[in-house]
C-alpha cells in the first residue's frame, strides 16, 4: 500500500504541481508516510503530558524526597517511557489506513479501539493544512478536515505530500462551492459587491431599518464609511503565488508586541510552583558559589534598608524580564512569518516558526468580529482582531489551533478598522453612540455579590478587635466595587441597521460586531425589580455563542429583539 502519488515533492513545488497530482486514490486502502511514527510518537508524548501537569505537585514531592533525578535508574525509565511511545508510534502507523474515492475521504485508524471515518466532501467545512517542523524537510503535511466545527469532528490524514494536501485542498473547496444554496451564493457576491467595489450611497433597505432604531449611524460616520470602502480596491494589491490576495502580514516587531502585551508565561509560573524550593535551594547554592550569601545580605546589620530595596528591585526587573522574553519567543514561535490572505470566498491564516500552521474559513461563516484590546494594548495603541466561527462545544483549543477563530495579532487601530470592513463592509467598531447599561447595574452588584461578604468580613475584624483585617476587607471590597464600576462603564449597545455592535470590559476593552439574520436565537430577560424600573436584559444567541447586554430600557431592549426578528425572518439569508 504506497502513498500517494508524489512524494517527493518539495513545499516550493506544491502550488505549482498541486494542479496535477491526482487526489482520487481509488478503491484500494492507503498506508501513509513512515515519517508519520515521528508524529504518532509526539502526539502520545504530548497527551500524557497534558495529563501528567494534574500530577505536577506529585512528582515535585517525590523529586523533594528521593532526591533520585540524576540516578542512573531515573535514565533507563526515561529511556523505557520513549521505547514504549516509539513502539505505540509504530503500531498506530501500521494501523492507520485511508483512502479518497467518490468525493469521500475514508480513515481506518486506532490500535485498541479501532475508529472509521467517512466524510463525503460536500460537509467538510474547513480544511486545515500544517507542517509541523519534522515533517517540512521531506515535503510532507498533516491534513486536517473539519466538519462540524468541533474538535471532536475532525479528522486528520497524518502525513501526506505536501503537493497532495494542497490538490486535497482545491477540490474539497470546489466541491463545497458548487454544492452551496443559491441564496448563499447570493449573498456572498452582494458582500463582495459592497466590500469591494465603489460605492456613492447607502442603500436604500439601510434607510428603511434606520427608522426602527434609536442610535444609528449618523451621516458623518456613513460618508467615512462610504470613502473607506470605495479604497478597498485600491488597498489590498499584493498577492501570493496561489493568487490568494494579502490582507495583512505581521512583522516581528509586531510579534514581539504581541508577546509582551499578551503574556501568558504566568501560568506556566503557576504550574510551576511546587518546584519553586528546589529552585531557591540551587539559586542560593550558586550565589554561595559566588560570594553571596542571601542571609547575610538581609541581615540587619549587613546593608541599609535602601541597598536592600535596590537588590530587590534589580531582582523583580530581571525576573519580569525573562518572563517578557518567555512570552516573546512564545509569540514568535506561535505568529512567525503570520500572513492573512483572501481567495474567493475564504480567509487563510498561516504562521509559525517551526510548525506552519494554516486554517481557513469562509466569508459567509464568520459569525462575529471581535477586537480586543488589554490595557498594555490601549497603551500602545494595538488591537487583538479574532474572526470567529462557531463554538467548539465541549473541548477547549487555543485560538491558533480553533479551526473556528483567525486571529490577527496586535494590528493597529486603523489596521484592525480595515480589516473589520473587509470582512463585514461598511461596519464602524469603534463609535461614540453607544447606549450605556443603566447605573442599576452597579446597585445590583453591590447588593447581591459585595454588601453580604464586606459586611461579614468586616464585623468579623471587628469583633475580634483586629483592625488590620477590617481594613483589608474595606480595601478589597474598594478595589471590586471600582471592577464593578468599570463594567459599567463600557458595557453598551448599538445598532446601524445592518450590524449590531456591543462593547464591554473592565480595564480593557472589547469591541464585538455581529450582523442580525446570523442570529439563531433572542432572549429578552427581567427580574421582578427590573421590571419596576422599565429595564431588560438582552441576549443574543448565535452560532460563536451567547452575547449578552444588561440592564438596558426596557423600550430600547424590546426594540433590538423586534429589529432582529424581522431581519431573520425577512431576509433568510444562508450562511452555511
Amino acid at each position: 500500500m504506497a502513498s500517494p502519488e508524489v512524494e517527493s515533492a518539495k513545499p516550493s513545488e506544491s502550488s505549482a504541481q498541486g494542479k496535477a497530482v491526482k487526489v482520487d486514490t481509488g478503491e484500494g486502502w492507503r498506508r501513509l508516510s513512515p515519517i508519520a511514527i515521528a508524529y504518532f510518537t509526539l502526539r502520545s508524548i504530548k497527551n500524557m503530558a497534558q495529563g501528567a501537569i494534574y500530577a505536577v505537585p506529585a512528582i515535585a514531592v517525590t523529586a523533594n524526597i528521593t532526591d533520585n533525578i540524576q540516578s542512573p535508574n531515573t535514565f533507563l525509565g526515561i529511556a523505557a517511557i520513549f521505547i514504549i511511545f516509539f513502539s505505540s508510534g509504530v503500531v498506530s502507523f501500521f494501523m492507520y489506513r485511508f483512502r479518497v474515492n467518490n468525493q469521500h475521504v475514508e480513515i481506518h485508524s486506532g490500535v485498541f479501539s479501532r475508529s472509521y471515518t467517512n466524510l463525503p466532501f460536500w460537509r467538510i467545512q474547513n480544511v486545515k493544512i500544517e507542517l509541523p517542523f519534522y515533517y517540512r524537510p521531506f515535503g510532507f503535511a498533516l491534513v486536517i478536515l473539519d466538519t462540524a466545527g468541533s474538535a471532536g469532528e475532525e479528522a486528520k490524514i497524518v502525513a501526506v505530500p505536501l503537493a497532495y494536501a494542497h490538490a486535497l485542498r482545491k477540490q474539497v473547496l470546489a466541491e463545497h462551492q458548487d454544492s452551496r444554496p443559491l441564496d448563499a451564493r447570493d449573498s456572498e457576491e452582494e458582500h463582495q459587491e459592497t466590500g469591494h467595489q465603489q460605492t456613492g450611497h447607502q442603500e436604500t433597505g439601510h434607510q428603511e431599518t434606520g427608522r426602527h432604531a434609536s442610535s444609528y449611524v449618523n451621516d458623518s460616520n456613513a460618508v467615512a464609511n462610504t470613502a473607506v470602502n470605495s479604497d478597498q480596491s485600491k488597498r489590498y494589491l499584493e498577492t501570493n503565488e496561489d493568487g490568494e490576495t494579502i490582507l495583512n502580514r505581521r512583522s516581528i516587531t509586531d510579534i514581539v508586541i504581541h508577546g509582551i502585551t499578551n503574556n501568558r508565561v504566568w501560568i506556566l509560573l503557576g504550574a510551576a510552583a511546587p518546584f519553586y524550593d528546589n529552585a531557591f535551594g540551587y539559586l542560593s547554592e550558586w550565589l554561595a558559589e559566588k560570594g553571596l550569601q542571601l542571609n547575610q545580605l538581609v541581615g540587619e546589620q549587613t546593608i541599609a534598608w535602601w541597598q536592600f530595596g535596590l537588590y530587590a528591585f534589580v531582582m523583580l526587573m530581571m525576573a519580569m524580564a525573562l518572563v517578557a522574553v518567555i512570552s516573546i519567543g512564545g509569540a514568535l514561535f506561535t505568529f512567525y512569518d503570520y500572513t492573512l490572505s483572501r481567495h474567493n470566498d475564504r480567509y487563510i491564516r498561516r504562521s509559525g516558526l517551526l510548525n506552519k500552521q494554516e486554517v481557513s474559513m469562509r466569508a459567509s461563516r464568520i459569525q462575529v468580529i471581535s477586537a480586543k484590546q488589554d490595557w498594555l494594548d490601549r497603551i500602545l495603541k494595538r488591537v487583538n482582531l479574532y474572526f470567529e466561527q462557531n463554538a467548539s462545544i465541549g473541548h477547549s483549543t487555543n485560538e491558533l489551533m480553533s479551526p473556528n477563530r483567525l486571529i490577527v495579532p496586535s494590528v493597529t487601530e486603523d489596521e484592525a478598522d480595515e480589516l473589520s470592513q473587509e470582512v463585514m463592509p461598511q461596519s464602524k467598531i469603534r463609535r461614540s453612540d453607544y447606549q450605556s447599561i443603566s447605573k442599576r447595574y452597579i446597585l445590583h452588584w453591590v447588593i447581591a455579590g459585595l454588601s453580604i461578604p464586606f459586611m461579614v468580613g468586616a464585623g468579623f475584624g471587628i469583633y475580634i478587635e483586629h483592625l488590620d483585617i477590617t481594613a483589608g476587607v474595606t480595601f478589597v471590597s474598594a478595589i471590586l466595587l471600582s471592577v464593578i464600576v468599570l463594567r459599567w462603564w463600557r458595557w453598551g449597545v448599538v445598532s446601524d441597521g445592518k450590524y449590531i455592535y456591543v462593547r464591554r470590559g473592565r480595564i480593557g476593552v472589547d469591541y464585538l460586531c455581529f450582523e442580525p439574520y446570523k442570529v439563531q436565537q433572542v432572549v429578552v430577560k427581567q427580574s421582578v425589580f427590573m421590571k419596576r424600573r422599565k429595564l431588560a436584559t438582552v441576549q443574543f444567541v448565535l452560532a460563536s455563542g451567547a452575547i449578552l447586554v444588561p440592564f438596558l430600557p426596557e423600550d430600547y431592549a424590546n426594540e433590538l429583539a423586534n429589529n432582529v426578528l424581522f431581519e431573520v425572518e425577512s431576509k433568510r439569508k444562508s450562511w452555511m
